[in-house]
């Protein structure tokens, strides 16, 4: 009996998918106000939400999670797939147009928060957005 104890909990642990969060940040380094909307796709919505478009204002110099979503798998760097959970994602400016590809994945920084056998992974995706990049 006492042997079949710690098997069984070896058991129920090993047996979990593990998980990971997503998170997409956003760095204002302009001198004005962005107005970021993001929609993500059907399938990682979250059922709690009131509204499926997330809205933020993003002050100068300052850096916000503009959306996060969980999935299984393990922390990785999904490379060009790194948007497949986003439905959609909009940056303004005043007035301004952005001209730097939000969907090139070169333009965005990866790095892993959180990561361990136990734990549920985390995973930041950051845009960097300069005065240069509008027009």
């Amino acid at each position: 009996m006492k042997r079949i104890v710690p098997i069984l909990i070896l058991i129920v642990f090993t047996s979990c998918d593990p998980g990971v969060v997503n998170k997409y940040v956003v760095e204002n380094q302009t001198d004005s106000v962005l107005r970021i909307e993001s929609k993500l796709n059907f399938v990682h919505r979250s059922v709690n939400k009131k509204d499926s478009v997330d809205k933020v204002e993003l002050k100068p110099e300052a850096a916000t999670i503009i959306t996060e979503y969980g999935e299984i798998g393990r922390a990785h760097d999904k490379g060009e797939g790194f948007l497949s959970g986003i439905d959609t994602i909009i940056v303004k400016m005043n007035n301004r147009t952005l001209i730097k590809d939000i969907y090139d994945r070169k333009n965005w920084e990866y790095k892993v928060l959180k990561s361990g056998t136990f734990l549920t992974d985390e995973v930041e995706y950051l845009l960097k957005l300069s005065k240069t990049d509008f027009e």
